[in-house]
């Protein structure tokens, strides 16, 4: 009977163990781990809602701050003396509907989720004059006297990440369409080709991270192949009527066989330009004009030009295999001749060497070595300050 029960124990155990082990093998620590694990070492997480979907963990560190509410979803319907209007008697409006006011003085309690903290500009679509908003206990005034909805700028405030509770008094037949609140973007934080949360985190993914929360691409490895061509405005610019083609050279020399200039009132030139492999790409232009603003794929950029065509340093940028948008606005009578572009290296070997990490690319890191990596980062650099 005992030699039974001893075999009987022995084949439990043995039929256990595999479980075990493949439980076991579930456990790596994956890339949705590291995102949350950043999210809460640099406290962060206020602006998560109570329970967080891994798309509020991406916004987080997307870094992207510009956040639009649509005032018929963001007011509290039992308190508020307010209607929800669908008419557009008084203008085009966004979302479903818009709030609008009664014959007298009244107020609308708003409360929305910000992902992201900070100094931001408070924009309004409001239709009528005299709005007070009251925003973490300062009041913000604006109005319009158009007759109609217009955007009112309410200017800069300190904002916490979470729940943000606005009162905002809406004067006689007043009414609300949204409001947006806006800051200039963060870098994003994340591997070079985005978070994949299910999949092990490596050391290559980790140190394109680090890279990322360090914002050192700059300090990536220059190369010198696959560097694609020079591009002449005038060849691939989008039709504009503020620029026109022109050969004269007194105001420096030109490479292209002719080169866009602005008019009297300024310009904005949109040109796309195509890449065959995603990259870290420095950008070149060889422009007129002593300031020169504009955007890659939406991320902006300022950089100090010339009263004369001269090469400018627009920045680095992450450009996508195909074609990619770059926007630039030049002053009255600026120019631009073309484009040039620059490459960092984006190997894992690249990113590992630039951070400090060793070993394979695809060997998997575990928490504690992730603790500890994500720590060093933060006592060394001041990430998103």
């Amino acid at each position: 009977m005992l030699n039974y029960l001893y075999l009987m124990v022995c084949a439990l155990f043995l039929c256990v163990t595999p479980v075990l082990s493949a439980e076991k093998s579930q456990t790596a620590f994956t890339q949705k781990d590291l995102a949350q694990m950043i999210v809460s070492h640099f406290a962060w997480s206020d602006g998560l809602p109570k329970e967080p979907a891994d798309r509020d963990y991406l916004i987080i560190l997307g870094g992207q701050r510009t956040f639009r509410y649509e005032a018929e979803n963001a007011y509290n319907p039992k308190t508020d003396n307010v209607t929800v209007a669908e008419y557009s008697l008084y203008g085009r409006f966004s979302g479903k509907g818009w709030l609008l006011g009664v014959s007298e003085k009244t107020s609308a309690n708003f409360t929305v989720q910000l992902p992201i903290g900070g100094v931001y500009s408070l924009k309004a679509a409001v239709k009528g004059d005299g709005f007070i908003w009251e925003v973490d206990g300062k009041e913000y005034k604006a109005g319009s006297t158009s007759g109609g909805f217009k955007e009112v700028d309410l200017g800069a405030m300190p904002v916490k990440p979470g729940v943000i509770k606005i009162k905002v008094t809406i004067p006689p037949q007043g009414g609300i369409d949204s409001f947006t609140f806006s800051a200039k973007d963060y870098n994003p934080i994340q591997p070079f080709t985005g978070w994949r949360f299910k999949e092990p985190l490596t050391t290559a993914r980790l140190a394109e991270v680090g890279v990322s929360l360090m914002n050192i691409y700059h300090q990536l490895p220059e190369v010198k192949k696959d560097i694609p061509a020079s591009v002449a405005a005038v060849d691939v610019a989008l039709p504009t009527q503020d620029a026109m083609p022109t050969k004269i050279n007194y105001l420096g020399a030109f490479k292209s066989h002719a080169w866009l200039r602005a008019d009297f009132r300024g310009a904005t030139i949109q040109l796309p330009i195509k890449v065959a492999e995603t990259g870290i790409y420095g950008l070149w232009a060889r422009a007129l004009g002593q300031r020169l603003e504009g955007d890659v794929n939406g991320k902006a950029f300022v950089a100090n030009g010339k009263p004369y065509l001269d090469m400018t340093e627009l920045g680095l940028f992450r450009l996508d295999s195909g074609e990619n948008m770059l926007t630039l606005k030049l002053p009255p009578m600026g120019g631009l001749d073309f484009i040039e572009f620059t490459r960092r290296g984006t190997s894992s070997l690249d990113f590992m060497n630039l951070v400090g990490l060793s070993g394979a690319p695809d060997r998997v890191i575990s928490a504690d070595e992730a603790k500890s990596f994500v720590k060093k980062i933060s006592e060394k650099y001041p990430v998103r300050k």
